[in-house]
């Protein structure tokens, strides 16, 4: 077996108010993951911490060549900000930078699609529903969803993109309920040049956001 340590620094995006309690928890309801026979394990005590910035220790260990190991370290890290964001949407995102023996590629999650308002749920109940899986091209609708969330988490979408995302989410989960269109906007979005700009297009995305949420939540906390 094949051990290997890391040591990562989480440089925070936003912290909320009820997040030390949500991170001191973590460390016992999700402390490690399983895929296939690799076992990643990580320490989410410093998440519970005021600072901006934090250092986990992550441990990898298997039967895998070490060119294979940053693979599982960062999909440890995806599920990681799904599990977080669907628990508790809007609490855990930023840039992620982890050292160790072998190179893994830097990693940058935005929660700010995730913070619309939704409700919070036990991260033990969503950790025992979403199991570790390797696959990288869904084949259900909920593991469809899933990725559309995962590619908003990522950044870097406008608010067309987002909204397009959440559109399909609604699709595929079959939650039929209307969701207004969105303006194309200039880039600049700059409401002293044109002032229709407002935050209508946010609000919209916001109610879809906090229906898929909350449809995953509902799933997540069924028996």
């Amino acid at each position: 077996m094949n051990e290997h340590k890391f040591s990562t620094e989480v440089a925070r995006q936003t912290r909320m108010p009820n997040a030390a309690e949500f991170f001191r928890g973590a460390a016992d309801a999700f402390r490690e993951r399983e895929y296939a026979g690799i076992l990643v394990q990580a320490d989410w005590t410093p998440l519970a911490s005021d600072d901006d910035v934090v250092r986990i220790d992550v441990h990898v260990s298997g039967e895998l060549a070490a060119k294979d190991v940053p693979a599982y370290v960062e999909l440890f890290f995806h599920d990681a900000f799904l599990l977080f964001n669907i628990a508790l949407p809007g609490s855990f995102g930023g840039a992620i930078t982890t050292t160790g023996d072998v190179r893994v590629n830097d990693l940058s999650f935005d929660a700010a699609p995730f913070a619309c308002g939704a409700s919070s749920m036990p991260l033990a109940a969503v950790v025992a529903w979403y199991r570790p899986e390797t696959n990288q091209i869904a084949s259900t609708p909920m593991q469809t969803a899933l990725f559309h969330l995962l590619h908003l988490g990522r950044g870097g979408h406008d608010e067309w993109t987002q909204h397009a995302r959440l559109i399909e989410c609604l699709r595929i989960l079959g939650i039929n309920e209307p969701i207004e269109e969105i303006a194309i906007t200039h880039p600049m979005h700059d409401e002293t040049l044109d002032p229709r700009i407002d935050d209508t297009a946010t609000e919209i995305i916001d109610h879809a956001m906090v229906r898929v949420l909350t449809f995953i939540q509902d799933v997540a906390g069924t028996p």
